[in-house]
């Protein structure tokens, strides 16, 4: 009891943490913006406390099957703290901004190839913008692309090379999956496979849909508010952690199914 206590305190610090570090980070940044950042950091975290505290699955999927969420979590805090680095880097406040500027270049690069998202979110976001706009759209969308595949390639070795979550003798599918609901024979198979596809294929359209959506709502959401840091920050952070995460998620679902699968074949 004890343990699990002091471990769902620690998260919650975490959180905490991760959430407020741009609003604390970031040059020319209001009180006012770190006092929000802090109130939304403490619900995320109470949200954190409440759920890794209990004895019982809530909301959160493989709760009880690390590191399943630790890779999440530790993909999320490097992007916000890698594109605030970045953003940082692009004013001169570090002695090693030139070395972060070059990484960043480096990994758009990296991306220069038919279709690539990085790209795409650049021509729909960026477009008519100035030089330097663009540039700085396209290091912090290939910076957070390239963390978010890293996380993806590190998973897909605990899946089939560490053969997560076989290893695991305590896992049990109910309890990991929350919100899936039970049913018999084939059904839960089948249903397994469906969810984890369709978690798939949404991630990754979701890196396309995204840019195309803000360039074409007008009126709705000027792009250029992405010249700001803390907006750039958090929209790249949420345009390749969104998509990083369901594809994870579709692909431990479909780990899941075929393991089941696997169970029941004579």
């Amino acid at each position: 009891m004890l343990s699990r206590l002091l471990g769902a305190l620690v998260r919650a610090f975490l959180v905490v943490i991760v959430v407020a570090a741009p609003a604390f980070l970031l040059p020319n940044v209001s009180v006012a913006s770190q006092e929000i950042s802090l109130i939304v950091g403490g619900i995320a975290a109470s949200f954190t406390l409440f759920e890794y505290a209990s004895t019982h699955p809530g909301l959160i999927d493989f709760r009880f099957a690390p590191p399943y969420n630790r890779v999440r979590f530790m993909a999320f805090a490097t992007q916000v703290i890698s594109l605030v680095f970045l953003c940082r880097a692009t004013e001169g406040d570090d002695a090693f901004a030139a070395d972060v500027l070059n990484l960043a270049d480096q990994a758009v690069a990296m991306m220069q190839f038919p279709l690539s998202p990085v790209n795409i979110a650049a021509e729909m976001i960026a477009a008519g913008e100035d030089e330097f706009f663009i540039t700085l759209i396209k290091r912090a969308a290939a910076l957070s692309f390239i963390i978010t595949f890293l996380s993806l390639a590190f998973f897909a070795v605990l899946l089939w090379l560490f053969r997560w979550p076989v290893g695991r003798r305590d896992f049990n599918l109910w309890i990991n999956l929350p919100t899936f609901e039970p049913g018999y024979g084939r059904d839960v198979e089948r249903r397994l496979y469906r969810d984890g596809m369709i978690n798939v294929f949404v991630g990754l359209a979701f890196l396309y849909l995204l840019p195309v959506l803000i360039s074409r709502a007008s009126g709705w959401f000027d792009p250029s508010v992405l010249i700001n840091y803390q907006p750039l920050v958090w929209g790249a952070t949420f345009w390749a952690f969104v998509a990083g995460s369901l594809v994870i998620r579709g692909a431990a679902i479909l780990k899941v199914s075929w393991l089941v699968k696997r169970t029941r074949s004579p």
